[in-house]
């Protein structure tokens, strides 16, 4: 039996791209609520300006999940995150940074407020993608991001959505009293 040529041809390539890939979930989709051994209350500062602040959580994964609830005693505070992408670009093959990846890196975090019924108060995600070979040409690695929300004394957890991250860490918190 013979294999035509471009079927032969097409089955090694998706042999060689499957092999390539090893990523433990492409679903995009978030996690079900588990208590996880990856939420800590006080690591070591990750992220610029750390001594002025008070951590409230922080998240750190490489998939999509729930977090844990955490507090918000005043009605001001931030929300410092930042991510490694698994591939380097996300664009086509004409995009300005010149990636050639079919794969988009994707991080978002629904700020859920559990205090008003699991209200979504906003859906954060890094401005421009995320990017590596971008950012490498450009010179500028827009990483860490930071988002201010003026509203507090309340619960808040996040549902964390991925895509193809190998690290990301997601870390709420309050200024200090002076």
């Amino acid at each position: 039996m013979k294999i035509p040529l471009q079927i032969a041809t097409a089955l090694i390539f998706f042999i060689l791209i499957a092999g390539c890939i090893n990523q433990p979930s492409t679903s995009g989709n978030p996690a079900p609520a588990v208590a996880t051994g990856q939420t800590t209350a006080s690591p070591a500062p990750v992220f610029p300006e750390s001594s002025k602040f008070t951590t409230l959580i922080i998240v750190t994964g490489q998939t999509g999940k729930t977090s844990d609830t955490f507090s918000v005693p005043n009605s001001y505070w931030e929300l410092w995150y930042t991510a490694d992408p698994l591939i380097t670009g996300g664009q086509d093959s004409v995009s300005a940074s010149g990636s050639n990846s079919a794969l988009f890196p994707y991080l978002s975090i629904q700020v859920i407020d559990k205090t008003n019924s699991n209200r979504v108060v906003e859906t954060v995600e890094p401005q421009g993608g995320l990017d590596k070979t971008l950012w490498v040409k450009t010179g500028i690695d827009p990483r860490p991001w930071k988002q201010k929300f003026y509203e507090g004394n309340k619960e808040y957890y996040f549902v964390i959505t991925t895509k193809h991250l190998s690290s990301y860490i997601i870390e709420a918190r309050i200024p200090k009293s002076s």
